[in-house]
């Protein structure tokens, strides 16, 4: 698979990162680390405290200690808008559109992060409002294209296809122009074929200079896509390494399979 500038410079850093719900540890002391251009796989089994991770790391919820660096910037405490204009962006689980908004009125609600649209101006129709808003409506147009959504454009998003709302939810997060793109089982419950066009285009995102952290049951897309891959199991680290490593290591063994009884 071809691969664009890849470093040894992290992008993502999440240091002894813990939280707890009614005494239940989701996630504790993890630490592990995202290197730019890579696509980096976050496995585990189900209950792992994958997505309670992702929510910590885009501040949806706030961690009970450790800290969330990005680049350099420390974003712990920080907001889910603030984090995003940093460079973060993320899909959810369970998709998340408006009923009654067009594909393009959906992905241009992402571009609403970097024009700063404020009351005033808009109601005004001031000039750089007007050239705010067609400069966004232009990076609508390119992204619902490099998408393969340009033809339903003028469609309700909630009533497409389930592939392609997956694919609305992407072009709303690459609206932000996010440096690192946050995708949670982007592929669940989805057909051999809508699941391989979507690996191709995180193959193409990715190779467009944005680094990804995908959460995946899914071992073929995360052994054929992944360049890293974190597992962890009740919310702490259980091992880390290429698909190769991981596949063959015990603990992961274990973790899925349960201890195997060998009768003497």
């Amino acid at each position: 698979m071809n691969k664009k500038n890849l470093t040894d410079t992290a992008i993502l850093t999440v240091a002894g990162l813990s939280k707890s719900f009614g005494g239940v540890k989701a996630v504790n002391d993890l630490s592990f680390s995202v290197k730019k251009n890579h696509i980096h796989a976050i496995i585990g089994p189900n209950g792992a405290g994958k997505s309670t991770l992702f929510n910590l790391i885009t501040g949806i919820i706030p961690p009970d200690k450790g800290e969330v660096l990005f680049s350099t910037t420390d974003i712990t405490s920080l907001s889910s808008d603030q984090i995003a204009k940093h460079g973060v962006s993320r899909t959810f689980q369970n998709i998340r559109l408006f009923p009654d908004m067009t594909v393009s009125e959906t992905v241009l609600i992402g571009t609403y992060l970097l024009t700063g649209a404020k009351l005033a101006p808009a109601l005004l129709r001031t000039k750089a409002f007007r050239e705010k808003e067609q400069a966004a409506k232009q990076r609508v147009e390119e992204i619902l294209k490099f998408v393969g959504l340009w033809d339903v454009r003028d469609e309700y998003a909630a009533q497409l296809s389930y592939g392609n709302q997956r694919r609305v939810e992407i072009a709303r997060a690459l609206a932000t122009q996010p440096q690192l793109l946050l995708l949670d089982e982007p592929t669940a419950g989805m057909n051999p074929k809508e699941t391989k066009e979507l690996m191709e285009l995180f193959t193409a995102v990715n190779n467009e200079g944005i680094t990804i952290l995908i959460i995946a049951h899914d071992m073929n897309l995360v052994n054929t896509l992944s360049d890293h891959i974190t597992v962890i199991n009740f919310g702490e680290k259980l091992v880390e390494g290429t698909a190769d490593v991981i596949q063959k290591h015990p603990a992961v063994i274990e973790a899925y399979m349960g201890k195997v009884k060998v009768d003497a």
